[in-house]
């Protein structure tokens, strides 16, 4: 069996599903939806969930942790980045715009992919994303292992040209019925407490 591990960027995703006006969809459970992209001779070995707190927005901030404590619950590995508060001058306006920008989401995802290939941690590697700065990373990994097979799945309108380029293959994620991969509403951990799906979620 082909051991393959996925690298999922959460907010690409998120905000992927977030244009298609479904909030049901949120609450999807990655590790089934992997195991549907899967082929016969192949099995998970890792997946990867990146991501990073937006802990100024309460509510958001919430029900993600709700989120995650249900991927953890299905042996998920969580890596998290963090916002970063920045300004912007606005000159016909004479103001200043705080927003904050999510960071190193795209690093962690490299980073966990090129140590993968460097030490053949798995014979294939499908990457959730539609975020062409992973494009360098995708081209040192293929170059420090030309063995490993890599998959972008490719979110919903999103053209991802330059990843396209770099992968063995491509998948679409509109051509999932997402649906079939949700949680539960409620959901019994490991360790007997449960948690339950965010009302706008449902």
């Amino acid at each position: 069996m082909k051991n393959v591990n996925f690298y999922i960027d959460g907010f690409n995703i998120y905000h992927s599903i977030d244009k298609m006006n479904n909030n049901t969809l949120k609450w999807i459970n990655y590790k089934l939806l992997c195991q549907k992209i899967l082929k016969d001779d192949e099995q998970i070995n890792n997946i990867f969930y990146f991501s990073a707190y937006a802990t100024w927005k309460q509510t958001s901030y919430l029900k993600h942790r709700v989120f995650i404590r249900a991927l953890i619950n299905e042996g998920i590995n969580i890596v998290l980045g963090n916002f970063k508060k920045k300004t912007k001058y606005i000159h016909n306006i004479k103001y200043n715009y705080e927003y904050h920008e999510e960071k190193e989401t795209d690093v962690n995802i490299a980073i966990n992919l090129v140590r993968d290939a460097c030490r053949n941690n798995c014979d294939k590697a499908v990457i959730l994303s539609g975020d062409s700065d992973l494009v360098p990373a995708i081209s040192m990994a293929k170059a420090e292992n030309p063995k490993l097979e890599i998959v972008i799945v490719i979110p919903p309108n999103v053209k991802a040209e330059s990843l396209k380029e770099k992968a063995d293959y491509t998948l679409k994620l509109s051509n999932f019925k997402l649906e079939d991969f949700l949680f539960p509403k409620e959901i019994t951990l490991k360790n007997n407490q449960k948690i339950i799906c965010p009302m706008d979620w449902q």
